[in-house]
């Protein structure tokens, strides 16, 4: 237990540096002294629901303030916690192709969705996919943020694989408060801005907290950067570029059986295609940072029924707009993808060749129509845009209840949970009326709707170009797609000590649980028919139920002896019922040592779990288009080594980078598991005053993982076998994949192991009080197991150290602060170090690899790497009191204007955005007023 004298050093630093620590401050609650009688107010520590006194538990614990928030100068919550060094790579704002509107964290790099995210201790609610967006959790009500860095499913259930998150909430605040935020990058866009205000009265039997806040974030486009201006950043023009081409790209065989690959010369004719030169550059025309609009309303009340029993509630409600934009569509279609029915009619107008053009006749024969694609920049942009609305209810009792000389705590709290996001999407094309529009004209004339589409002339002007307005209002359509999740639980708790033991009182919590979760995603008719240009998908619909009990135990076990002030042990368990599954039981068992004042090692080992998500069990079949690298490149005569690419014709080569792929949902997935081992120590030397020194090493193993065999896996396996995986595979004629079944199973799993370390030093002199910390994760192994499902072996590669699609695990991540407080001012200079990686470096397997990879293969067609070298953001604050109630700071992120690191594994931009940031100084002031 801390003594009066410590807590009263932790009071002076907290009034100091306006933020509590983990090295500073109780990590996990409100502490209360009282003045006569030197108690410590019990609290409940994040990772145990037992009430105690002593707040140093077996379960490593960081802790962020909402001051220590506000020196990252961002507007989300899930920014700042993706900064922290235990973080990995998780989707946020800066991810456009394949983000939505949403910020995650995946803790220790294991996936978002085994990170448990709580506000008061309370379930907040997952969308479909079973991760928390963060992004609408307002900064502005929190008080702080815990992250217990373990696993801890016996306490808490499902998904609490690799730690928790929990975010408290302001309490038994009186007064207004109110804050705005401007900010903006060098390159004068990307502006955000933030307004907030809070109002807060008490009483002797309770309390009232109302919050409101505004969050308005402007894009950024690609083509201002000049790393994320091309598909691959350093290569000659054209490189990376897409098929799909403002004159089009059309590749057929002519009258004489001649196979030709042409592209349109913008006037209506048709000219040779040429490699790298004739690709488009999409890259200038998508966003780089996404637009937001955030509105959220949060309200807490607590009022005492009784001198032992009160009622409390919260409840939230919160919208978010969002956008993620992308170059004109690309309209695709061809005997290549297996399309069949499309016939550009030798009658339309439009058509130079003089010859039908069909994907329904064989591949080599005269007309057949391999490859067409056509970027409707007469259509402008692709816009993807979510309107989310998310609503949270949490209302119970909770009281003390004295039995046999002891108090009891307990609480019973109802929750339901409702988010809805309606989802609008510009600038898709209805292929069954492009089918018709260059078809028999005849056929299209019988249809009064129906306008000759004229794919052979095109600009490279947005909205403008040969395809009419008359043309495009009769294949275009906006996509309206609705998705929705809900939660309700009920929940009961008590919590206290039994009996005491020699070396203090044995105490325990046990609790039950009872939750509903309910989900369903329904695309627009035209999406779900299959006939668009973007990614067909079926709807989605499905539930779950579980019951759940627990008990955990506090036990004491020697105290007050030389080398040993206090020892106890620390047991949990659970026992989960679910209702598509079945059951599972988790248990842990954690140990810590006090061998005095100065010194406390601990350690815990835990089983965790976490039950399939809604979108993972449901999800109905979808079309996907990632970038793939196909085996069989050449055809099975310069691939004599590879049976699977017996009967693909010779010279037979990719025709475009993205091959599409079906994946979807599986009813019968079980329930991941996993184990977890953390064991550490604290020391804050009596000889140092101010130096606190915590080092944690952790262990964590993941099985039965919910995942997917991999694309790519596919494809080379069945290359390299000629029958693993084969089946999955459809090809064309020509030797192309007309498509790929990917689906959701249990298989493999992951393990990660490293440490984690933090030194803080809190120190005064006569130019004022300072502190230090520097708080780091070090990645010694993390490897992903593949199980071949048809051999039954396994493969296992370590990732550490490595970087690759939106995903960079570089071994050492760190944040080194230091703050300065004088009088009215205070100075924050926050660097964030983010350490070196490798990747594989394929460019293009030759010349290009020579020259851009820093570790190119030396021969032509092997392995090459490239080294992300390590970096750091330099991010300074100053802030200055004007009086009591008001205050003001001014901050640049990226002081030193340094580049992320340029990686050619990456999605696009040349760089990873779930690691790196945006180029360039972000600029911004904020004030805060209280009174």
């Amino acid at each position: 237990m801390f003594t009066n004298s410590k807590l009263a050093k932790s009071v002076k630093l907290a009034c100091a540096f306006g933020a509590a620590s983990a090295a500073m401050v109780a990590p996990t609650g409100a502490l209360a002294q009282d003045a006569e009688a030197n108690t410590v107010e019990k609290i409940e520590v994040t990772g145990s629901r037992i009430k105690r006194a002593d707040i140093e538990g077996a379960n490593p614990v960081t802790v962020m303030s909402r001051v220590d928030i506000e020196k990252f100068g961002i507007t989300s919550i899930g920014d700042v916690l993706q900064s922290i060094p235990s973080a990995g790579s998780a989707i946020n704002t800066n991810n456009n192709n394949g983000g939505d509107g949403t910020t995650t964290l995946n803790i220790r790099g294991i996936g978002s969705n085994r990170t448990l995210v709580l506000v008061n201790g309370k379930r907040w609610a997952p969308g479909l996919g079973g991760s928390v967006d963060l992004n609408n959790i307002p900064a502005s009500i929190i008080e702080r943020i815990e992250v217990l860095k373990d696993g801890a499913s016996a306490v808490y259930g499902s998904d609490a694989i690799a730690g928790v998150v929990n975010i408290i909430t302001r309490q038994d605040f009186e007064g207004v408060h109110a804050s705005g935020y401007l900010g903006e990058y060098d390159e004068g866009d990307g502006n955000k801005e933030q307004w907030d205000i809070g109002f807060g009265t008490q009483s002797d039997k309770g309390n009232v907290y109302l919050n409101v806040s505004y969050v308005e974030e402007e894009p950024t486009f690609a083509g201002d950067r000049e790393i994320s201006a091309v598909p691959v950043f350093g290569t000659p023009e054209g490189f990376g570029g897409s098929s799909g081409t403002p004159f089009g790209r059309f590749i057929f065989f002519d009258e004489g059986a001649n196979f030709l690959d042409r592209s349109g010369d913008g006037n209506g004719g048709l000219t040779e295609w040429q490699e790298p030169g004739s690709r488009f550059n999409f890259a200038p025309f998508n966003y780089l940072s996404t637009p937001q609009e955030r509105t959220n309303i949060y309200g807490q009340a607590r009022y005492e029924l009784t001198d032992n029993i009160s009622v409390n509630t919260t409840a939230f409600y919160g919208n978010r707009k969002s956008e993620q934009a992308l170059a004109p569509t690309p309209l695709f279609f061809g005997s290549a993808f297996g399309d069949t029915g499309f016939v550009i009619s030798k009658d339309n107008r439009f058509n130079p060749t003089d010859q039908d053009l069909s994907t329904d006749i064989p591949f080599g024969e005269p007309g057949n129509l391999f490859l067409v694609g056509r970027r409707m920049f007469e259509a402008g942009y692709r816009s993807f845009k979510q309107n989310v609305d998310q609503f949270q209810f949490n209302g119970g009792f909770e009281g003390v209840l004295e039995f046999a000389d002891r108090e009891f705590y307990w609480d019973a709290t109802y929750t339901y949970a409702d988010i809805t996001e309606n989802q609008m999407t510009d600038g898709l094309l209805n292929t069954d009326r492009v089918k018709k529009a260059i078809g028999d004209p005849a056929v299209c004339r019988a249809d009064a709707d129906c306008v000759p589409l004229n794919l052979f002339g095109g600009s490279t002007d947005i909205g403008q170009g040969t395809i009419t307005q008359g043309m495009l209002d009769y294949i275009t359509f906006t996509a309206q797609d609705t998705s929705s999740t809900k939660l309700e639980s009920y929940t009961a708790n008590i919590s206290g000590e039994l009996f005491e033991l020699p070396a203090g009182y044995l105490a325990f919590a046990s609790g039950y649980e009872k939750r509903w979760q309910e989900g369903f995603d329904q695309p627009d008719a035209i999406i779900a028919a299959g006939i668009t240009s973007g990614n067909a998908r079926q709807p989605t619909s499905g539930s779950f139920s579980v019951e759940e009990v627990y008990l955990e135990l506090a036990v004491p076990l020697l105290a007050d002896m030389t080398a040993v002030e206090q020892l106890d042990l620390e047991l949990a368990t659970r026992y989960s019922d679910y209702s598509n599954f079945g059951d599972t039981t988790n248990s842990k068992v954690g140990l810590k040592w006090r061998v005095n004042d100065d010194l406390m090692f601990r350690g815990t080992y835990s089983e965790a779990f976490r039950a399939p998500s809604l979108i993972e069990l449901f999800r109905g079949n979808s079309d996907s288009f990632p970038p793939l690298t196909d085996p069989c490149n050449g055809g099975a005569a310069a691939n004599p080594n590879l049976p699977g690419c017996a009967g693909i014709p010779a010279g037979y080569q990719q025709p475009n980078s993205q091959i599409r792929i079906t994946v979807g949902g599986n009813q019968n997935l079980a329930a991941e598991e996993a184990e977890s081992f953390t064991y550490g120590f604290v020391y804050s030397p009596s000889q140092v005053e101010g130096l606190e020194v915590t080092f944690d090493v952790f262990d964590i193993e993941v099985d039965n993982a919910v995942s997917s065999v991999g694309a790519q896996t596919i494809l080379n396996a069945c290359a390299q076998t000629g029958q693993n995986l084969c089946s999955l595979i459809q090809r064309g004629p020509a030797g192309n994949v007309v498509d790929l079944f990917n689906g959701l199973i249990n298989l493999g799993g992951q393990t990660t192991s490293g440490f984690d370390y933090n030194i803080a030093y809190n120190f005064e002199t006569e130019f004022g009080d300072f502190r230090l910390n520097w708080d780091g994760t070090y990645i010694d192994e993390r490897s992903i197991i593949i199980v071949d499902p048809v051999e039954n072996t396994s493969t296992v590669i370590n990732e550490a150290g490595k970087a690759g699609d939106r995903d960079v695990v570089p071994r050492l991540r760190t944040n080194l602060s230091l703050t300065w407080a004088m009088d009215d001012f205070t100075a924050n200079w926050l660097v964030r170090y983010i350490g070196n990686t490798t990747e594989e470096c394929a460019i293009d397997g030759g010349e290009l690899d020579q020259q851009l990879c820093s570790d190119p293969s030396t021969e032509v067609g092997g392995d090459s790497f490239n080294e992300l070298e390590a970096m750091a953001y330099h991010d300074i604050s100053v802030g200055y009191a004007v009086n009591d109630n008001l205050r003001l700071t001014l901050g640049v992120n990226n002081a030193f204007d340094t580049d992320p690191e340029v990686s050619y594994s990456t999605f696009a931009n040349s760089f990873d955005p779930s690691m790196y940031e945006v180029p360039g100084r972000f600029f911004y002031g904020r004030v805060n007023v209280n009174f």
